[in-house]
C-alpha cells in the first residue's frame, strides 16, 4: 500500500503542523486617551444663571442704575415672567396674571427712558402683588365669590405707593421729577401719561427726536400720530384736544402731551 508523505511535509510553524494563521494587529480606537486607559471626561456643563441674575442682566441697562437692586428684591419676593419688548404705540407696560401653564408676565417697552422704565415696571409689579393678594384671599369652600379689585383702584394705589415709595431718593430721580413724583404718588393715575405734569416731565428725558407735545402746535395745525394717521388739532376739552381724522372726519380726543409730528403743510 502507497502512502502519502504530503500531510507530514515540515512547515514554517513546524515540522507536521499546520500552518499557522496570519496574526493581525488591532488598531486602538481613534480620539485621544488619558495615560490610565479610561475614556476621557465629558466637558463640565455650565451652570444656568439664577433668576436674580437673569434680572440684572436684563434690567440693568434700563433703570437707574441706584434703582437696580431694591427692584430687584421686589420682583424676587414673588417672581414673575419678565420681558423686556420692542415699542408699543398704545402701551409702555403691561401685566398678565398667570394662566395654566403660563405664569404671570410683565412686559416693559425697552425704548422708555430709565425714569419712565422704572417707574412703568413698578406699575406693572403693583398689578402682580394686588392679584396675588386677591387670589390669597379666596375661600375655596366660600359660596359667595369676592369681587375682584379694580385695576386701579385702592387696592392697587396704595400697593403702587408702597412699592415706589423705596425709589423716591435723589440719587435715582433728579430734583425736578423727585418733587412731580411724590405728588402723584398721592393719588396715582392709571399711567403716567395721564399725569400729564409727570408725562411732559418724563419726556425732556427722552432721546431727540421730531415728535413734539400736541399741546405745542396751533389751532388748525395738521398733524400725525405714529404716521399711519392724519388729524387736524381743534378747540381743547378740559385736559385733551378734538382732533378731526382727515382720512375718515371723525373726531377723537387726543392728550396734550401726546408727541405727534406736525406736518410741514397744513392743508
Amino acid at each position: 500500500m502507497q502512502l502519502s508523505l504530503f500531510p507530514f511535509l515540515p512547515s514554517k510553524s513546524g515540522f507536521g503542523e499546520k500552518p499557522a494563521k496570519k496574526q493581525t494587529r488591532k488598531e486602538p480606537p481613534a480620539g485621544p486617551k488619558p495615560g490610565n486607559g479610561k475614556p476621557a471626561p465629558k466637558p463640565a456643563t455650565v451652570p444656568k444663571p439664577s433668576y436674580e441674575e437673569k434680572l440684572r442682566t436684563v434690567l440693568g441697562p434700563h433703570v437707574p442704575g441706584a434703582a437696580l437692586d431694591t427692584v430687584v428684591l421686589q420682583l424676587l419676593e414673588f417672581p414673575v415672567s419678565l420681558h423686556v419688548v420692542p415699542h408699543r404705540t398704545s402701551k409702555a407696560g403691561d401685566f398678565r396674571p398667570a394662566s395654566s401653564p403660563r405664569p404671570a408676565r410683565i412686559t416693559v417697552n425697552g425704548t422708555l427712558n430709565p425714569y419712565a422704565f422704572l417707574i412703568t415696571l413698578v406699575h406693572e409689579i403693583a398689578h402682580h402683588r394686588v392679584e396675588l393678594d386677591y387670589l390669597a384671599s379666596l375661600k375655596k369652600l366660600s359660596l359667595r365669590r369676592k369681587r375682584r379689585p379694580q385695576p386701579h383702584g385702592e387696592a392697587w394705589k396704595s400697593t403702587f405707593r408702597r412699592l415706589l415709595e423705596p425709589h423716591l431718593l435723589p440719587e435715582i430721580f433728579p430734583d425736578r421729577l423727585l418733587r412731580i413724583l411724590n405728588k402723584h404718588i398721592e393719588n396715582p393715575s392709571a399711567s403716567s401719561s395721564a399725569d400729564h405734569k409727570l408725562s411732559a416731565a418724563l419726556q425732556q428725558y427722552d432721546p431727540p427726536d421730531n415728535t413734539v407735545r400736541l399741546e405745542e402746535l396751533p389751532f388748525d395745525a395738521v398733524f400725525t400720530l405714529h404716521g399711519r394717521r392724519f388729524f387736524r388739532k381743534k378747540e381743547k376739552m378740559r385736559s385733551r384736544y378734538r382732533c378731526l381724522c382727515l382720512q375718515t372726519n371723525r373726531v377723537y380726543l387726543v392728550s396734550a402731551v401726546a408727541p405727534v409730528i406736525r406736518m410741514t403743510n397744513d392743508e
